[in-house]
């Protein structure tokens, strides 16, 4: 059986959020970079855990964005179709990676029009090893977070093969791509370990680079 706002996989798909009215009722005017008295354009991390979101996080901070990084306590009110409490988060803050922002990419781009996506990547052989020992050093999941995995997954991540973990990895990245195939000024997509960093990542936010060194954060095999 699925929640609402879920496809039979378990997993949102786009159309799930109120889109029409959403930035209505949360009050916000869109982004603007001459007038002072609206928010700049907001920055969402939608790349796939273990895949630097982490290091994106600090990258945001260090440039002034006030951020919010993964947040799990949204997720139950999600999963029963309730994304009023998602939006203010949202409307409030101006960056955002980890979990549930990066499932979310589609309508958060439709909710708040003229925000700018970062999809962070990995080998995939790179992302495998490094999310296999997250699993392991979690250890059995909480009631709470294997719900919580079995809905973002579709499947019990903590029991799956290498074969569906990377599917589902991979299936994310293609859909993120996909989604914004042909809005290049929208989407950023790099790949710390293969030498991206901050040149990259201010040139699409089209601000200086800071003097402060590149924040490589949580760094696993």
């Amino acid at each position: 059986m699925t929640t609402p706002g879920q496809a039979p996989d378990g997993v949102p798909r786009q159309g799930i959020l109120p889109v029409a009215s959403a930035s209505r009722a949360v009050g916000y005017r869109g982004p603007s970079h001459a007038d002072p008295e609206r928010p700049r354009r907001k920055v969402f991390g939608v790349g796939w855990a273990k895949t630097g979101t982490k290091t994106l996080g600090g990258c945001l901070r260090l440039l002034g964005y006030d951020h919010q990084s993964q947040n799990l306590a949204l997720l139950p009110q999600i999963m029963q179709g309730d994304y009023a409490k998602l939006l203010r988060v949202a409307a409030a803050k101006e960056s955002f990676e980890d979990w549930p922002w990066l499932l979310l990419f589609r309508q958060l781009d439709q909710a708040f029009p003229g925000s700018r996506f970062v999809l962070t990547t990995r080998a995939p052989g790179r992302w495998l090893t490094s999310y296999r020992c997250m699993l392991a050093a979690a250890g059995e999941p909480s009631p709470f977070l294997a719900q919580v995995r079995q809905y973002l997954y579709g499947f019990d991540c903590s029991r799956a093969t290498d074969d569906q973990l990377l599917a589902r990895f991979t299936r994310h990245n293609l859909e993120v791509i996909t989604y914004f195939r042909n809005r290049g000024d929208d989407l950023l997509v790099v790949d710390w370990e293969r030498g991206d960093g901050w040149s990259q990542l201010c040139a699409f936010l089209q601000l200086p680079i800071p003097a402060a060194p590149f924040p490589h954060l949580n760094r696993r095999p």
